[in-house]
């Protein structure tokens, strides 16, 4: 697997491939895309996120509210 990185705009829901890179990928019918967005997300935007999207974990044990609240 060969990995190529450059940075693009979005216009209309569409990333414009650089002209450096289109003949390298002329043949090619299907890529991974990774995208990395460099706008500021707020922490309470990334709260409100994970609330309504939740990363699910097999080993997840919510903490009964007596754990919640003990003190060391």
């Amino acid at each position: 697997m060969s990995t190529l990185e450059f940075t693009a705009k979005l216009q209309d829901g569409k990333i414009e491939v650089p002209q450096a890179y289109q003949q390298i990928l002329q043949n090619i019918d299907r890529v991974k895309i990774t995208v990395t967005s460099n706008s500021r997300t707020t922490d309470l935007g990334m709260i409100a996120h994970l609330i309504h999207n939740p990363i699910p974990l097999k080993t997840f044990v919510p903490l009964s509210r007596e754990e919640a609240h003990e003190r060391s």
